[in-house]
C-alpha cells in the first residue's frame, strides 16, 4: 500500500510540475506561436481536410500513424497551434504517469520515483521551446506505455503498442532487440514467434490503407528519411564543422529534404555511414549486455535509445524529448 501511495504522490506532483513548466516555458501553452514544424502539421491536416490523402495527393514526410494525430488535432476548439501544444502536453503528462507506473512495478524505491517525476517535469522548460512544438510527445507516449506493459508481462499488448510506437516515428525500433531478450527469457522460441507476429501484424494493418491509396508515396516518404544527409547537429556533423572552424576542412552545407541542414560530400556520406551502422552495433550491444546481465531495463532502454541519438546522422532538437 505505501508503495503504491508513493507512486501516486509521484506522478500527481510530477503531473503538476509538468503542466506548470509547460505553461511557462518558452513557446509553452500561453505562447500562441507556431514554433517548429507545428505550420507542417497544421498544412498536412488542412491538406486532409479538404479530402487529399497523405502519400498520395500531397508528400508527407511522417510514418502513417502520425496522420491521425495532425488531423484530430485540427477538429479541436481554437487555432491549430494551442491545439496541438495542450494535446502534447497532455500526452506528455499521461507519459510521465506511465513512466511512474512501469518504475514502481518494477519496486523502485521513494526516491526514485521522485527523481523520475521531477525529471519529467521540469522537461518543458530544460528543452525549450521545441518540446511542445514537435509530435514527439505521441510516440513517447506509446514507448512509455509499452515499458509498463512488458514489466507487468502484459506481453502482446507491450508488443502492439511497441509497433504503433515505431508507425508513429520510428525510433522505437531500436527497442525491439530489447524486447525480444526479454520475452525469450520468459517463454522461448513460441514466446517469441507470437510476439513477433503480433509486432509486425499491427505494423502491417497501420501502414495498409496507406499503402494501398499511396504506394509511392509512402515508399518515398521513408527512402527520404533512410537516404537522408548528415545534420549538422548530429555528432558527425558537428565534429565537420569543428575541422571548419579550425581550418582543417572545408564544409559545405545544404539544404535537404526533409528540412534539414546537411553537411555534404563524400566524407560526410562516409561518417553518416559510419554512424548508422554504429547504431546498429549500439543497440545489439546493449540488448547483449543486458541478456548476459540482466541490468535494469529502464537503463537499457535509455541506453538503446541514446545510442541512436549519439551515433544517428540525423539529430534534431526534439530528440532529447
Amino acid at each position: 500500500m505505501s508503495s503504491r501511495r508513493d507512486a501516486v504522490f509521484a506522478a500527481v506532483g510530477g503531473v503538476v510540475l509538468f503542466l506548470v513548466c509547460s505553461l511557462v516555458a518558452p513557446g509553452g501553452l500561453l505562447a500562441s506561436a507556431p514554433y517548429g514544424d507545428v505550420h507542417l502539421y497544421a498544412l498536412y491536416a488542412h491538406n486532409m481536410s479538404q479530402g487529399r490523402l497523405p502519400y498520395r495527393n500531397f508528400f508527407d514526410e511522417y510514418p502513417p500513424l502520425a496522420q491521425p494525430l495532425f488531423y484530430v488535432v485540427r477538429l479541436l476548439p481554437g487555432t491549430y497551434a494551442p491545439a496541438f501544444k495542450w494535446t502534447m502536453a497532455v500526452f506528455g503528462a499521461t507519459a510521465l504517469v506511465l513512466m511512474v507506473a512501469a518504475l514502481a512495478s518494477a519496486g523502485a524505491p521513494r526516491r526514485r520515483l521522485a527523481v523520475a517525476a521531477v525529471t519529467i517535469g521540469v522537461a518543458p522548460v530544460v528543452v525549450g521551446p521545441i518540446f511542445l512544438n514537435e509530435y514527439d510527445m505521441w510516440p513517447a507516449m506509446l514507448v512509455a506505455a509499452a515499458l509498463l506493459a512488458f514489466i507487468r508481462r502484459h506481453e502482446r499488448l507491450a508488443y502492439v503498442l511497441l509497433a504503433l510506437g515505431v508507425a508513429a516515428k520510428l525510433y522505437p525500433l531500436v527497442l525491439l532487440p530489447l524486447a525480444l531478450v526479454e520475452t525469450w527469457d520468459r517463454g522461448g522460441r513460441e514466446l517469441v514467434k507470437r510476439s513477433l507476429a503480433w509486432f509486425v501484424g499491427v505494423l502491417f494493418l497501420v501502414h495498409l490503407p496507406f499503402a494501398i491509396l499511396g504506394p509511392g508515396g509512402l515508399r518515398f516518404s521513408y527512402w527520404v528519411n533512410i537516404t537522408r544527409g548528415l545534420e549538422v547537429e548530429s555528432l558527425g556533423g558537428a565534429v565537420l564543422l569543428v575541422l571548419d572552424r579550425a581550418g582543417l576542412y572545408h564544409a559545405t552545407l545544404r539544404e535537404g529534404s526533409p528540412g534539414s541542414t546537411n553537411v555534404t560530400g563524400s566524407l560526410a556520406n562516409a561518417i553518416g555511414t559510419v554512424g548508422s551502422l554504429t547504431v546498429i552495433a549500439a543497440v545489439l550491444l546493449v540488448a547483449w549486455l543486458y541478456r548476459r546481465r540482466r541490468g535494469s531495463p529502464f537503463v537499457a532502454t535509455a541506453a538503446a535509445v541514446l545510442a541512436l541519438v549519439a551515433f544517428g546522422k540525423v539529430f534534431s532538437p526534439q530528440y532529447v524529448e
